[in-house]
């Protein structure tokens, strides 16, 4: 036995051996897919809602209206509301806190957990740039390594093994590139959300800045 065979014996044997965690891949990648759209479905009838309830953009300016008419909803002790965006709820708990210490580096700790909630906001898409990568690297994967015996099978007039391994090859192609496709789709319009909630939330940030007192000044007691 030569080098040559030697080493397309060994580089055999390894990509065979990578069929099946592939595959096992895949369907996990699939699982976590399904996942995903679920999370997305919900996110997608809980902004909805909200949208039917009022504009996060209209929320902020009916909350400063509110304010100069002396209606005050919110207070040291957070009190969210049903017209809050839903994204709104958890940063605003940390700008309350923020607000309550008079100190100079105010503005600076505030503009901190502005970009840590974007960095937060962007870090979602992970887990859907993940999929529009592996997915479809998975399913090329698994089209080519049963092509190797597909060939030998066919070469030895053995079917039955042909068809197996053609099977596997054209089904790991489409769920691959189904998980791709799938994952970009959702990926666009996240993006779309993403920036859109950023741009509210510094819009928020702004206004509350400027009527400081809105947010940790105690509310009247009935």
């Amino acid at each position: 036995m030569n080098l040559l065979t030697l080493l397309q014996t060994i580089l055999s044997v390894l990509s065979s051996a990578m069929l099946y965690p592939v595959i096992i891949l895949l369907v996990v990648f699939f699982f976590l897919m399904m996942i995903t759209m679920g999370g997305f479905v919900s996110e997608y009838w809980e902004r909805k809602k909200q949208t039917r309830r009022q504009e996060p953009k209209e929320f902020v300016e009916s909350l400063l209206e509110q304010e100069q008419n002396n209606e005050y909803i919110l207070h040291g002790t957070f009190r969210e509301t049903q017209e809050m965006p839903f994204y709104f709820r958890e940063y605003f708990r940390e700008l309350v806190n923020e607000l309550k210490k008079n100190n100079c580096s105010r503005e600076v700790r505030i503009e901190y957990l502005l970009q840590s909630m974007e960095q937060k906001m962007v870090k979602d898409l992970d887990n859907l740039r993940l999929l529009i990568r592996v997915g479809p690297t998975l399913g090329l994967m698994g089209t080519i390594i049963p092509m190797g015996p597909a060939l030998s099978a066919l070469s030895q007039g053995d079917l039955e093994k042909l068809s197996s391994n053609i099977i596997i090859a054209f089904t790991t192609t489409v769920v691959g590139l189904a998980i791709g496709i799938i994952a970009y789709f959702l990926s666009m319009i996240k993006n779309r959300w993403i920036h859109e909630d950023i741009k509210n939330l510094e819009y928020f940030t702004e206004c509350i800045m400027e009527k400081g007192g809105i947010v940790y000044r105690s509310a009247p007691r009935d």
